[in-house]
């Protein structure tokens, strides 16, 4: 597995249960990469009970609502984010990964190790990594993103899906409130998200082909062309951001598979199920998938059970996520005039109890509360 959210918080999980881990990551240091993270209450939950939440909250920020404005400041739409046992809590991807990294014994993960392939001994299995280096172990769980090498060899099911729009992510010194903001455009939106002592992390999509560069003016000139002149702080906080500190990724995701295991081999996270990033619940799948995952080997002694079981827990609430996911995206993607004024009107008329209801529902899920017979 790999050192990202979901490979370090399934190593913490299991060595509660009373596993050993090794934890096998590609990059030679963890470098301070990424922007803002969030993690509502159903991903803070799974924190707490593996004792990290307090330590998460000190390196965030508290989110007390989720807003939705027009490119001219109007409101469209406000959530309360406050209204659960424990909170919604925004912070640095880096800083998340340090977190879970130093709750790890040194000895633990193992950098600089790019994986090849593994090979189904009779007694388990084996990974071959390029150094030449072999780990064996009586399970391997790939956790190595959206391209994951695991995948294409348990799954060979070719490359991910591009979904039509570019996001640009960065950080900026901007003061942090407690709201997190998405605005709407044509065919462009802006987040707005509070990362605690770093300040405001902040993510752009727009509509653009897959393999587009920011030549020959650069991702900033290029983002404040388009977002100059919408509503404050959103050109004061791209216009405040080091502009080699932008960061550019393609939009991806995968259709939903029901198999993403075999034998003693499985996946988690963006490995098995990738999402865009719409419903900003694409780490906290991970983290789910990460006690899950703990608690299915803690009840079955035969790991390919376990991951059947895993599997069938974990299949129904993905793939709803990257399913809303994408159509959230591809409506907020939209760039007709008549299109966006109708979306402008559906957030407007779709804030009430309803939604707020939803929201609760849905973060209130704990896999801890999964009953035994079950996993």
């Amino acid at each position: 597995m790999g050192a990202g959210i979901g490979g370090l918080t399934a190593a913490i999980a299991l060595r509660q249960a009373g596993v050993q881990v090794e934890v096998f990551e590609r990059a030679a240091e963890l470098k301070e990469i990424g922007a803002g993270i969030g993690l509502s209450a159903n991903a803070m939950r799974v924190l707490k009970h593996l004792g990290l939440m307090e330590q998460v909250v000190e390196r965030g920020t508290i989110i007390e609502a989720a807003v939705s404005r027009t490119s001219s400041g109007r409101g469209l739409a406000r959530l309360s984010t406050r209204l659960t046992e424990v909170p919604t809590v925004c912070l640095h991807r880096a800083d998340l990964q340090q977190l879970l990294f130093s709750a790890l014994p040194p000895d633990c993960v193992h950098l600089g190790e790019q994986f090849v392939d593994f090979e189904n001994t009779g007694d388990g299995v084996t990974a071959h990594f390029v150094s030449g280096r072999t780990a064996s172990g009586d399970a391997l769980m790939g956790a190595d993103g959206l391209r994951s090498r695991v995948r294409a060899q348990l799954l060979n099911d070719g490359e991910p899906v591009y979904r039509g729009y570019q996001c640009w992510r960065s950080v900026c010194d901007y003061p942090a409130t407690e709201v997190l903001t998405e605005t709407f455009g044509q065919g462009l939106r802006v987040g707005l998200v509070p990362v605690g002592p770093r300040g405001t992390a902040w993510w752009c999509t727009a509509n653009e082909d897959e393999l587009a560069n920011d030549e020959p003016d650069g991702a900033k000139t290029k983002l404040l062309r388009w977002f100059g002149n919408w509503h404050q702080p959103i050109p004061d906080v791209i216009g405040g951001t080091n502009p080699t500190a932008i960061i550019k990724t393609a939009i991806y995701d995968r259709p939903s598979v029901k198999t993403w295991s075999k034998g003693a081999c499985t996946l988690l996270g963006d490995s098995a199920h990738p999402t865009t990033p719409n419903m900003g619940q694409g780490g906290c799948m991970a983290i789910e998938d990460a006690a899950m995952l703990a608690r299915c080997l803690s009840n079955y002694s035969d790991p390919a059970m376990a991951f059947r079981v895993y599997e069938r827990l974990r299949y129904a609430r993905t793939t709803k996520v990257t399913r809303i996911s994408r159509h959230y995206g591809m409506i907020g993607q939209w760039k007709n005039p008549g299109a966006v004024w109708f979306r402008n009107t559906l957030l407007r008329l779709g804030s009430g109890k309803a939604a707020t209801r939803g929201y609760v529902n849905f973060v209130s899920y704990d896999p801890y509360e999964v009953s035994p017979h079950e996993c």
